[in-house]
């Protein structure tokens, strides 16, 4: 069976200060509740819609880490990483700097801020991007780095 093709990015063609900008989404309301229902989360704040109307966000809000997955999965379909990041080692610093409402048209925007050559795996590399999460009305849903470990060039050159 062929190996799936390369469409990503190799390590030696991520360079410090790339920014990159994902596609948008809106979420709907039903994207909430199956986040709920996929993570046994039903806190009220994600599915009393009345309840909710007295509290300072005044409506029913995503989960945080809905949002952290809408985010990674814009990320992913930018086709950068397919075939070349193998792991997801950590998000660092994560904050949810404002709520995600049902509605919301939201858009990954990230950088890359740093990376080495892994010590520990020949062949390989680390990368770590500042990630973002924005919605239509220009306010940040949430932040975080995101380490990855990338696959270097199989012939070992450079781009």
């Amino acid at each position: 069976m062929a190996a799936d093709p390369v469409r990503g990015k190799y390590y030696e063609e991520l360079e410090v200060g790339d920014r990159l900008i994902s596609s948008r989404r809106t979420v709907s309301e039903g994207t909430i509740d199956l986040f709920a229902g996929a993570t046994g989360d039903f806190s009220e704040v994600h599915t009393d819609a009345e309840g909710m109307k007295e509290t300072p966000f005044g409506e029913r809000i995503g989960h945080g880490l809905l949002a952290l997955s809408v985010m990674q999965g814009l990320m992913w379909q930018t086709a950068y990483n397919v075939g070349t990041v193998v792991a997801t080692l950590g998000w660092d610093g994560v904050r949810f700097t404002a709520p995600l409402r049902i509605g919301d048209t939201v858009q990954a925007q990230w950088t890359i801020r740093d990376k080495r050559e892994s010590r520990s795996r020949p062949g390989f590399g680390i990368v770590v991007e500042d990630c973002r999460l924005v919605n239509q009305r220009k306010e940040t849903v949430l932040t975080g780095s995101h380490v990855m470990l990338v696959c270097r060039r199989p012939d070992g050159s450079t781009p």
